[in-house]
């Protein structure tokens, strides 16, 4: 069933059973407004991909009857936060300060402090998504797009950690990979220094670079190279409340293997506890 919702251009005081956003009066998807004098519009089919509603204070926004329309809109072609940051980042562009987004929260935070409404939330669940891959990925970040997930020693093909980020140090077999997606949300704005102690290689990327563009010199945390035990850091100036994309990549060739994940700051002790800082989309079991 499609859902969509009533929008109107409302310059006055906000109208009761709507969210106003700029100039936009945004109804529900459930029940439309009639006889508050203005002209609503149904906005797109919400279920295909994400909305951006804006405004045409010129009132010339094309329409299917002809009329002056002073509500336009822009959907996503799918329901991916990678297609709602790239339709942000265009949108933003006809501002004059084009934008770039770390995440999709970032967007939709810049998007309504500019005016804009959008159908984008953020449905996301604690813990971070791990797969694991059969085949050790010899420091080549690329391998993970193409790699077929398999269950190896203890490790399922897919699971969820929501309290740590770790691979047992139980020796699990050889030859064979990890990787996990999700946000990582500081709880302090300050400088989060981030480690893993791991057997073979590993790499951390926190914010920018995360979902795409990422490689071994820009990682956050470089620990890559065949190795017993060995621990690593990086450091990131991060915002609290903010939700940051976060990728770590760890392969085990042969012998023992472990990878355990950790951080601290000027304020926090290093703990390898994350709970209540990670999450991970539902839908795409990532980002």
């Amino acid at each position: 069933m499609a859902t969509s919702r009533p929008f109107a251009y409302n310059t006055g005081s906000t109208i009761t059973g709507t969210e106003q956003v700029g100039s936009i009066a945004i109804g529900t998807p459930t029940s439309g407004f009639t006889s508050t004098g203005l002209r609503w519009w149904s906005g797109p089919d919400e279920d295909l991909g994400y909305v951006i509603a804006h405004t045409v204070p010129s009132g010339t926004q094309p329409n299917p009857v002809g009329v002056p329309a002073y509500i336009g809109f822009w959907r996503t072609p799918s329901k991916t936060d990678n297609n709602f940051i790239s339709l942000s980042q265009y949108v933003s562009s006809f501002t004059g300060t084009p934008q770039t987004f770390a995440n999709a929260s970032a967007a939709k935070t810049w998007l309504n402090s500019a005016g804009y409404w959008t159908s984008w939330d953020l449905s996301y669940t604690a813990g971070v998504f791990k797969t694991t891959y059969s085949g050790y990925f010899n420091d080549n970040v690329s391998f993970f797009a193409t790699a077929t997930p398999a269950s190896v020693g203890g490790n399922p093909a897919t699971s969820v950690q929501t309290t740590s980020i770790f691979e047992p140090a139980q020796d699990d077999g050889s030859n064979f990979s990890c990787q996990w997606l999700g946000y990582f949300k500081p709880t302090t704005s300050e400088t989060y220094t981030f480690y893993t102690s791991s057997d073979d290689a590993s790499y951390v990327w926190v914010g920018n670079n995360t979902i795409s563009g990422f490689t071994t010199t820009n990682s956050t945390v470089n620990n890559g190279g065949l190795h017993g035990t060995l621990e690593r850091s990086g450091s990131i100036a991060l915002t609290a409340g903010t939700y940051y994309p976060l990728r770590i990549q760890f392969g085990e060739l042969n012998g023992g293997d472990v990878m355990t994940f950790s951080y601290s700051t000027p304020t926090i002790a290093k703990t390898t506890t994350v709970t209540g800082l990670i999450f991970y989309n539902l839908v795409t079991s990532g980002f």
